[in-house]
C-alpha cells in the first residue's frame, strides 16, 4: 500500500508532473508545422502571417496567440518569415516559421 504524501511533498510531485507535461508539449510543438525552421508553414504572401498566427492555438493551453512582430530572417541558409508571438491566456512566448512561396514556384 502506498503511503500518503505530506502536503508539501504532494505539491512538489504535482509540480514535477506539470513541468514534465509542459516540456513534452513544447517538444511536440516543435514537431508541428510552423514550429521550427525545418518545418515551416508555406504561404504565398507575407500578409498571411498575421492571419495564420492568430488562428494557431497555443500548444500548452490551447489559448489564442497574439502576434508581436514578424521579420524576414535567414535560417540555415533559407529565407523565412519568423513570427514572434505570445499566448494571451498563459503568456508563453513562441516563434512560428513561414516559408514564402511564390505562386509561380512549382
Amino acid at each position: 500500500m502506498a503511503r500518503k504524501l505530506r502536503p508539501r511533498a504532494g505539491r512538489r510531485a504535482d509540480e514535477r508532473k506539470a513541468k514534465k507535461l509542459r516540456d513534452d508539449l513544447e517538444k511536440l510543438a516543435l514537431l508541428k508545422e510552423g514550429g521550427s525552421s525545418g518545418n515551416p508553414f508555406v504561404i504565398s504572401s507575407p500578409a498571411q502571417v498575421d492571419a495564420r498566427t492568430e488562428t494557431t492555438a497555443c500548444p500548452l493551453c490551447e489559448g489564442r496567440l497574439r502576434l508581436d512582430e514578424h521579420v524576414a530572417e535567414i535560417v540555415d541558409g533559407e529565407r523565412l518569415r519568423v513570427a514572434r508571438c505570445h499566448c494571451v491566456a498563459c503568456g508563453t512566448k513562441r516563434e512560428l516559421y513561414f516559408h514564402l512561396r511564390s505562386p509561380l514556384d512549382s
